[in-house]
């Protein structure tokens, strides 16, 4: 499957999924939960990965792009055993990145309303999307993650410094950890789905581990695990 190359710096939307000190948040709205349709679309998915080089961390776009296509090919290779009809791909590539900041956004901000996402209320641009395809629900899935290397890359990292300052403003100044020491890597997802006649989230789901987000079976045990307790499975 052709797929368009997607870079991005969301500031602070990036660490902050990684940042979070909880391994896991879930929400299924009881009209979903009670009749899922079989046919959600799945927006191609978003990645930012960061690189962690000599104690200094930042935003990658060659360890993004790597773990964006790592992300859709697995996908893709095992649509049946993941809940989604199809991709959406969105040639505008302006509206693209913005669709890509607001899922980010509402990835963080689900975690600050775990307990009922629904409270949400979506984005323009996804309402637009939405309507422009006639689409009662939405699937969206981002990922971040970090990886450590050994190559001086330092030329194209955002330095974390400014975005672990956009970050707290962000979340309220949540108690947020870059990374463990020592650890490898690290990956989250977070799943949404969109609903547009409520105008609000239907589903939000965000898992996170020592996964390398640019090997195979890591990132396809970490989607099996995400998306294990989809209702309908």
């Amino acid at each position: 499957m052709k797929k368009m190359k997607r870079s991005y710096i969301f500031v602070a939307a990036l660490f902050a999924l990684m940042l979070t000190s909880c391994n896991s948040y879930r929400y299924c709205a009881t009209s979903f939960k009670s009749n899922v349709p079989d046919d959600i679309p799945l927006v191609m998915p978003y990645v930012d990965v960061f690189a962690v080089v000599k104690g200094e961390e930042g935003y990658s776009d060659s360890l993004s792009n790597a773990a964006s296509d790592v992300l859709t090919a697995v996908l893709d290779d095992n649509r049946a055993q993941f809940p989604f009809s199809d991709f959406i791909q969105i040639d505008d590539a302006d509206f693209d990145r913005l669709v890509g900041r607001e899922a980010a956004a509402l990835a963080i901000e689900g975690q600050k309303y775990a307990a009922d996402v629904s409270v949400i209320t979506l984005p323009d641009s996804l309402r637009k999307l939405m309507e422009d395809n006639d689409l009662p629900y939405l699937m969206l899935l981002y990922e971040d993650g970090f990886k450590r290397v050994n190559a001086n890359i330092a030329g194209e990292l955002a330095l974390s410094a400014g975005i672990a300052v956009l970050s707290a403003l962000l979340t309220g100044g949540m108690g947020y950890v870059i990374y463990n020491p020592g650890d490898p890597y690290g990956t989250a997802f977070t799943l949404l789905v969109a609903d547009r006649d409520r105008d609000a989230l239907a589903y939000y789901n965000h898992v996170r581990g020592e996964c390398d987000p640019t090997e195979r079976a890591s990132v396809f045990k970490l989607l099996h695990r995400l998306f294990k307790k989809f209702p309908g499975r």
